[in-house]
């Protein structure tokens, strides 16, 4: 409700001595990161507790103030009460957090905006990004404002920019199109009048925010299923009475003990930008020494494991890839090569009768930690879904008894790689054949087998060799580098294919069974080294 005229008065005429005396006071929401539960920032809000008229709402002298055109005392008061807080938070050496605050439309007419808060933050020591401006979408829609003059001048001083009560006005993608905003908060009526028609807009924004690279908070936030529903849509950060009432800085205690270090706030942005709408089975590990954690996982992923498992998620992943379990080695070599390089990489392996694919990429690192994003691929079901039966038990059984299967493609100098359950780095397609020929001796061969290696997988004269043997295929033995260390005997083997005037051959990597180990043993005496190390 409108305060009556005296009050007005009351307002304009001691809003000076309001913020001299304290009786303006800086409350804090929490604003919680969805994926970790932690604290990621907090936003200041203006309450007035008056000696006369008591406890006064921002809708009570905010309008008052910015008709009267003193809104821009109170906006830099409350930014000089940020700074006091992040130093109080510096000083007792907890973790400290981006704080935002609002700007009105008269404060974007003040011709010197940029310097002031440069200034407030500068005699505080306060680094510039840990301010984040937020503007309402009604003033970025008013045409006297060069907004986007703004945006940029604030983004050149090392200010993130917010759209505040994104979807409340008339021309949101209009003002989205033509201002660069960092991050949009979803309007709380999205959450006060809930329904599937408001679920369906907020899972569209979210996703169109995800496209732009554009972060997503939402405020109102009220219930456990609320939340619940947001963390399925993707939405990154949550504000709201579910978590905490605006309170003094004081009293919000138990959130800064549990706040993320701002090292992390750039990892999580990542992380949390990915897009979870895909109807692909995905998953989001952390992965770190040795050692990872899921951080999110998405239905489908679940379903595809617990169709191959039935025993549930946690039990299936702690015994699949156990520490003396072999596929937990091939697991762990390529998540630390992802890691390494910033490289996909592809595991296949088969799992229950059917061939499934991982492949992994990376998102991001923040010190020792790297986040990984994992799809899966299970080829069996995807045949049967398409009433298709080209994965049958034979072809199941064939691909199970091989490491890694590549086509070869001399003539192209190209190839791909068609199936691996083992650790190697993926250099064969993508590289030219022959250089990756060359790479991989160079990185997963003996030393001392080097020279055989590339001379069995020469191309130049692969056909007439195999025309010699009397068969389609060659085979010969050599030690491999293992995921744990050392090196151990494997088969390749290369085989040829019909294919009319181009050539194309199998590569088919397998272990070395015990009647080879023995052949081999025989033929190289006291140096076979069935596990040697140069």
């Amino acid at each position: 409700m409108a305060p009556d005229i005296k009050l007005e008065n009351y307002i304009s005429d001691n809003i000076e001595e309001a913020v001299e005396s304290g009786w303006i006071k800086a409350y804090f929401q929490p604003v919680i990161r969805t994926l970790t539960g932690k604290t990621a920032g907090y936003e200041a809000l203006a309450r007035w507790i008056d000696p006369v008229h008591g406890f006064l709402t921002p809708d009570i002298f905010i309008p008052v103030l910015e008709n009267c055109g003193k809104i821009c005392l109170l906006d830099m008061y409350i930014l000089e009460q940020i700074c006091k807080c992040y130093s109080e938070l510096k000083k007792n050496g907890k973790n400290v957090v981006p704080f935002s605050f609002n700007l009105s439309r008269k404060d974007l007419q003040r011709e010197d905006l940029h310097e002031a808060i440069n200034e407030v933050l500068d005699r505080y020591e306060v680094p510039h990004k840990m301010i984040h401006v937020e503007i309402t979408e009604s003033i970025a829609s008013m045409g006297e404002i060069s907004l986007e003059a703004h945006i940029e001048r604030f983004h050149k001083d090392g200010y993130e920019v917010w759209m505040d009560d994104f979807g409340s006005g008339y021309s949101t993608l209009n003002t989205l199109q033509n201002h660069s905003f960092d991050t949009l908060k979803l309007d709380m009526m999205f959450l006060r009048n809930f329904n599937d028609k408001a679920a369906e807009i907020i899972q569209s924004i979210v996703k169109l925010a995800k496209k732009l690279n554009t972060g997503t908070v939402c405020e109102g936030v009220e219930t456990a299923e609320q939340v619940e529903f947001l963390r399925k849509a993707g939405c990154e950060r949550l504000q709201g009475w579910h978590f905490s009432k605006p309170q003094p800085f004081e009293a919000l205690s138990d959130f800064h003990d549990n706040s993320e270090p701002f090292e992390d706030q750039v990892y999580w942005n990542v992380v949390s930008r990915q897009d979870t709408a895909s109807l692909k089975p995905w998953m989001i590990l952390e992965y770190s020494e040795h050692s990872w954690r899921i951080i999110d996982i998405n239905c489908r992923m679940k379903q595809t494991i617990e169709e191959l498992h039935p025993e549930g998620l946690e039990e299936t992943l702690r015994e699949s890839l156990a520490s003396d379990n072999q596929l937990s080695y091939v697991f762990d070599e390529i998540l630390m090569n992802v890691s390494a390089t910033r490289a996909e990489q592809q595991l296949d392996f088969i799992d229950n009768g059917c061939l499934v694919v991982l492949s992994v990429y990376y998102l991001a690192s923040t010190e020792n930690r790297h986040a990984l994003k994992v799809t899966a691929r299970v080829i069996h079901a995807e045949f049967e879904h398409q009433k298709n039966n080209l994965i049958n038990e034979g072809l199941v059984g064939l691909y199970s008894q091989y490491q890694l299967v590549n086509m070869l493609k001399p003539d192209e100098d190209s190839s791909l790689q068609i199936y691996s359950n083992a650790n190697f780095e993926k250099v064969y397609g993508r590289t030219g054949l022959r250089r990756g020929i060359a790479e991989f001796a160079a990185t997963e061969v003996y030393p001392d087998d080097r020279d055989r290696y590339l001379e069995f997988m020469n191309m130049d004269n692969i056909g007439e060799r195999i025309a010699e043997s009397g068969t389609r295929f060659i085979s010969n033995a050599f030690r491999m580098r293992m995921p744990n260390g050392g090196y151990k005997w494997k088969i390749v083997t290369l085989l040829s294919l019909p294919a009319g005037v181009e050539r194309k051959y199998l590569f088919e990597l397998q272990e070395a069974g015990r009647a080879v180990l023995n052949s081999l043993k025989l033929e190289y005496g006291d140096s076979w080294e069935q596990e040697g190390s140069p």
